[in-house]
Protein backbone atom coordinates (compact mmCIF):
# COMPACT_ATOMS: atom_id res chain seq x y z
CA UNK A 1 0.00 0.00 0.00
CA UNK A 2 2.90 2.05 0.43
CA UNK A 3 3.49 2.49 -3.31
CA UNK A 4 -0.33 4.60 -3.49
CA UNK A 5 -0.12 6.62 -0.22
CA UNK A 6 3.28 8.04 -1.92
CA UNK A 7 1.12 8.42 -5.03
CA UNK A 8 -1.44 10.34 -3.50
CA UNK A 9 1.06 12.40 -1.59
CA UNK A 10 2.80 13.05 -4.96
CA UNK A 11 -0.55 14.30 -6.77
CA UNK A 12 -1.88 16.32 -3.71
CA UNK A 13 1.75 18.11 -4.20
CA UNK A 14 1.24 18.30 -8.23
CA UNK A 15 -1.84 20.08 -7.40
CA UNK A 16 -1.15 22.57 -4.72
CA UNK A 17 1.85 23.61 -6.53
CA UNK A 18 -0.47 23.83 -9.74
CA UNK A 19 -2.65 26.28 -8.24
CA UNK A 20 0.09 28.57 -6.72
CA UNK A 21 2.78 28.74 -9.55
CA UNK A 22 3.67 26.90 -12.70
CA UNK A 23 3.00 23.04 -13.45
CA UNK A 24 5.49 20.88 -12.25
CA UNK A 25 7.89 19.27 -14.77
CA UNK A 26 8.62 15.44 -14.69
CA UNK A 27 9.54 12.74 -16.30
CA UNK A 28 9.57 8.72 -15.38
CA UNK A 29 12.84 6.34 -15.33
CA UNK A 30 12.11 2.59 -16.53
CA UNK A 31 15.49 0.95 -14.76
CA UNK A 32 14.60 -2.23 -16.59
CA UNK A 33 14.84 -1.09 -20.08
CA UNK A 34 18.38 0.46 -19.35
CA UNK A 35 19.04 -2.99 -18.13
CA UNK A 36 17.65 -4.84 -20.65
CA UNK A 37 18.36 -2.52 -23.86
CA UNK A 38 21.92 -1.25 -23.06
CA UNK A 39 25.29 -2.34 -23.70
CA UNK A 40 26.35 -1.40 -20.38
CA UNK A 41 23.56 -2.47 -18.54
CA UNK A 42 23.88 -6.00 -20.30
CA UNK A 43 27.49 -5.88 -19.57
CA UNK A 44 26.66 -5.22 -16.14
CA UNK A 45 24.27 -7.59 -15.37
CA UNK A 46 25.55 -10.43 -17.39
CA UNK A 47 27.45 -11.35 -13.95
CA UNK A 48 24.49 -12.09 -11.87
CA UNK A 49 22.65 -14.12 -14.77
CA UNK A 50 25.54 -15.83 -15.27
CA UNK A 51 25.80 -16.65 -11.42
CA UNK A 52 22.21 -17.34 -11.44
CA UNK A 53 22.53 -20.03 -14.33
CA UNK A 54 25.56 -21.51 -12.56
CA UNK A 55 23.31 -21.85 -9.49
CA UNK A 56 20.57 -23.18 -11.08
CA UNK A 57 23.17 -25.99 -12.70
CA UNK A 58 24.74 -26.97 -9.30
CA UNK A 59 21.06 -27.31 -8.03
CA UNK A 60 19.26 -29.18 -11.23
CA UNK A 61 22.92 -31.96 -10.98
CA UNK A 62 22.00 -32.07 -7.57
CA UNK A 63 18.53 -32.77 -7.78
CA UNK A 64 19.07 -35.24 -10.93
CA UNK A 65 21.38 -37.19 -8.35
CA UNK A 66 18.33 -37.34 -5.72
CA UNK A 67 16.27 -38.79 -8.46
CA UNK A 68 18.95 -41.48 -9.21
CA UNK A 69 19.17 -42.55 -5.85
CA UNK A 70 15.72 -42.58 -5.11
CA UNK A 71 15.17 -44.97 -8.20
CA UNK A 72 17.90 -47.10 -7.08
CA UNK A 73 16.46 -47.37 -3.74
CA UNK A 74 12.83 -48.98 -5.19
CA UNK A 75 14.77 -51.73 -6.48
CA UNK A 76 13.44 -54.62 -5.56
CA UNK A 77 16.71 -56.46 -5.85
CA UNK A 78 18.07 -54.58 -3.20
CA UNK A 79 19.38 -55.55 -0.04
CA UNK A 80 18.83 -54.14 3.49
CA UNK A 81 21.86 -52.84 3.90
CA UNK A 82 21.67 -51.58 0.28
CA UNK A 83 19.01 -49.77 1.44
CA UNK A 84 20.12 -48.17 4.18
CA UNK A 85 23.01 -47.40 2.37
CA UNK A 86 20.97 -45.45 0.20
CA UNK A 87 18.79 -43.72 2.67
CA UNK A 88 21.46 -42.53 4.22
CA UNK A 89 23.12 -41.11 0.94
CA UNK A 90 19.26 -39.86 -0.27
CA UNK A 91 19.61 -37.80 3.32
CA UNK A 92 22.93 -36.64 2.86
CA UNK A 93 21.75 -35.41 -0.39
CA UNK A 94 18.87 -34.06 1.20
CA UNK A 95 21.24 -31.56 3.23
CA UNK A 96 23.35 -30.82 0.60
CA UNK A 97 20.47 -29.64 -2.12
CA UNK A 98 18.97 -27.41 1.21
CA UNK A 99 22.47 -25.61 1.96
CA UNK A 100 22.89 -25.30 -1.70
CA UNK A 101 19.93 -22.95 -1.22
CA UNK A 102 20.68 -21.10 1.29
CA UNK A 103 24.06 -20.77 0.20
CA UNK A 104 22.99 -19.70 -3.23
CA UNK A 105 20.45 -17.18 -1.52
CA UNK A 106 23.11 -15.56 0.31
CA UNK A 107 25.51 -15.46 -2.38
CA UNK A 108 23.31 -14.31 -4.92
CA UNK A 109 21.60 -11.19 -2.81
CA UNK A 110 25.77 -10.30 -2.27
CA UNK A 111 26.02 -10.29 -6.01
CA UNK A 112 22.43 -8.24 -6.84
CA UNK A 113 23.62 -5.83 -4.28
CA UNK A 114 26.73 -5.05 -5.49
CA UNK A 115 25.48 -4.86 -9.38
CA UNK A 116 22.32 -2.93 -8.68
CA UNK A 117 24.89 -0.36 -5.98
CA UNK A 118 26.87 -0.01 -8.75
CA UNK A 119 24.58 0.30 -11.70
CA UNK A 120 22.35 3.12 -9.42
CA UNK A 121 25.68 4.87 -8.95
CA UNK A 122 26.72 5.14 -12.41
CA UNK A 123 23.25 5.96 -13.71
CA UNK A 124 22.44 8.27 -11.19
CA UNK A 125 24.52 11.16 -12.68
CA UNK A 126 23.37 10.60 -15.91
CA UNK A 127 19.29 10.86 -14.82
CA UNK A 128 20.32 14.29 -13.21
CA UNK A 129 22.38 15.54 -15.84
CA UNK A 130 19.23 15.36 -18.24
CA UNK A 131 16.80 16.05 -15.46
CA UNK A 132 18.49 19.11 -15.46
CA UNK A 133 18.57 19.68 -19.23
CA UNK A 134 15.36 19.09 -19.40
CA UNK A 135 13.95 21.43 -16.36
CA UNK A 136 12.43 18.71 -14.57
CA UNK A 137 11.21 18.92 -10.79
CA UNK A 138 10.88 15.48 -10.72
CA UNK A 139 11.90 11.94 -12.03
CA UNK A 140 9.83 9.10 -10.77
CA UNK A 141 11.45 5.36 -11.11
CA UNK A 142 8.67 3.29 -12.96
CA UNK A 143 8.16 0.06 -10.39
CA UNK A 144 5.62 -2.63 -10.98
CA UNK A 145 1.71 -1.38 -10.46
CA UNK A 146 2.71 2.34 -9.67
CA UNK A 147 1.77 3.71 -12.87
CA UNK A 148 -1.72 2.81 -13.81
CA UNK A 149 -1.29 4.44 -17.24
CA UNK A 150 1.20 6.43 -18.93
CA UNK A 151 1.91 7.67 -22.78
CA UNK A 152 4.32 4.99 -23.30
CA UNK A 153 5.99 7.62 -25.93
CA UNK A 154 6.27 10.02 -23.48
CA UNK A 155 7.69 7.43 -20.44
CA UNK A 156 10.49 6.09 -22.98
CA UNK A 157 11.51 9.58 -24.12
CA UNK A 158 13.32 10.22 -20.96
CA UNK A 159 14.63 7.10 -20.60
CA UNK A 160 16.70 6.54 -24.17
CA UNK A 161 17.93 9.53 -23.52
CA UNK A 162 19.70 8.21 -20.42
CA UNK A 163 19.84 4.98 -21.81
CA UNK A 164 22.17 6.44 -25.10
CA UNK A 165 23.95 8.88 -22.50
CA UNK A 166 24.49 5.41 -20.57
CA UNK A 167 26.28 3.78 -23.28
CA UNK A 168 27.96 6.23 -24.55
CA UNK A 169 29.56 7.21 -20.63
CA UNK A 170 31.30 3.67 -20.49
CA UNK A 171 31.64 2.85 -23.99
CA UNK A 172 35.06 1.04 -24.65
CA UNK A 173 37.00 2.65 -27.35
CA UNK A 174 38.00 0.19 -29.75
CA UNK A 175 41.97 0.07 -29.43
CA UNK A 176 43.71 2.68 -32.01
CA UNK A 177 45.01 1.01 -35.01
CA UNK A 178 49.33 2.35 -34.98
CA UNK A 179 49.34 5.33 -37.63
CA UNK A 180 50.55 4.38 -40.64
CA UNK A 181 54.72 5.18 -41.43
CA UNK A 182 54.98 7.87 -43.98
CA UNK A 183 56.73 7.18 -46.89
CA UNK A 184 60.30 7.03 -46.84
CA UNK A 185 61.38 10.30 -48.74
CA UNK A 186 63.65 8.94 -51.97
CA UNK A 187 67.21 9.68 -51.07
CA UNK A 188 68.38 12.76 -53.22
CA UNK A 189 71.87 13.31 -54.78
CA UNK A 190 74.22 15.71 -54.17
Amino acid sequence: MRPLHVLLSLATAFTLSAQEAAPVRFAVFVPGRIISNTVRGKKLFSELDVMQKNLEEKFQAKLAEGQKVQSQLQSPSISEAGKDQLTKQLRDLEYEIKKLQEDSKADLGKVEQKVFGQFNSEIGPIIQEVAKEQKLQLVLANQQGLIAYADETWVLAFTNEVGKRYDAKFETAAPAKPAAKPAAKPATKN
